[in-house]
C-alpha cells in the first residue's frame, strides 16, 4: 500500500544524530553502528520471548502453554528479523568496498509503501531520470530528515547500491523500482561496470 501524497513528506524520522562522520569518509563507522544496533534491537526482545517459551517446560502448568506459544512465534519472529537486518547492513558493506561514495543531490521524493520501502530520484543521474526503491538496514518506515539535501551514494543506479544519509547516518540499500525496465541499462553498461556489481553482489535483483 502507498502512503497517500500528503503524508510522504510529513513522515520523517527522529533520529538522532550519528555518532561517527556522515560526510562520506566513514563507511566502517556507519557499518559497525549498525550493526551493533541491529544486535542491541534483537537482545532487548529475544531473551523475553524466550523466557515466555522455556517457562513451560519448567513449570509444567498448562495453561501457560498460549504464553509459551507466543514465545516460540516471537522468537522466530525476533530471529527473521535479526538475520534480514544483518544480510542488508553486510550487503551495504560490500557495495562500500566496491564503489565509491559520491554525494548526490537533490533527492526527489516519489513516495513510501506501509512495507517500508521509499521511493525517490537521486540528483545527476545519466541519461533518463528513472526511480529508485530502498529500505532502511534497521527496518526504520520513515524518511531520514534532511535527506532531500542530499546522500552518500555508492553503486550504480541500474543495478541498485546504497547510501548514507548525511546527519542521522541512516543506512540504505536500494535498487531500481522495476528492475525488468531497465534491463537495456544493464545490457549496454558495458563488462567493467557488470563485473563491478558483481563484485558488490549487485549484477542480479535482490531482497530489500
Amino acid at each position: 500500500m502507498t502512503v497517500p501524497e500528503e503524508w510522504k513528506h510529513g513522515l520523517e524520522s527522529d533520529t538522532p544524530p550519528a555518532p561517527y562522520a556522515t560526510d562520506g569518509t566513514d563507511f566502517q563507522g556507519a557499518v559497525r553502528y549498525h550493526y551493533r544496533n541491529a544486535l542491541k534491537k534483537f537482545l532487548k526482545y529475544f531473551p523475553v520471548f524466550l523466557l515466555l517459551w522455556v517457562q513451560i517446560f519448567f513449570t509444567k502448568i498448562g495453561y501457560l502453554l498460549p504464553v509459551a506459544i507466543v514465545g516460540m512465534f516471537g522468537m522466530i519472529f525476533t530471529l527473521v528479523l535479526l538475520y534480514g537486518r544483518l544480510t542488508s547492513i553486510r550487503k551495504c558493506s560490500k557495495i562500500f568496498q566496491t564503489y565509491p561514495l559520491e554525494f548526490r543531490t537533490p533527492v526527489e521524493k516519489i513516495g513510501m509503501e506501509s512495507t517500508h520501502t521509499l521511493y525517490f530520484r537521486l540528483g545527476d543521474q545519466k541519461g533518463t531520470p528513472f526511480t529508485l526503491r530502498a529500505k532502511d538496514a534497521l527496518g526504520r518506515g520513515r524518511w531520514p530528515v534532511g535527506i532531500v539535501d542530499g546522500v552518500w551514494f555508492a553503486g550504480d543506479e541500474p543495478f541498485g547500491g546504497a547510501m548514507i544519509v548525511p546527519g542521522g547516518g541512516e543506512l540504505l540499500l536500494l535498487q531500481p523500482r522495476d528492475w525488468r525496465e531497465r534491463e537495456e541499462d544493464r545490457n549496454t553498461a558495458g563488462p567493467e561496470r557488470v563485473e563491478k556489481a558483481k563484485r558488490a553482489g549487485i549484477k542480479g535483483p535482490f531482497r530489500l
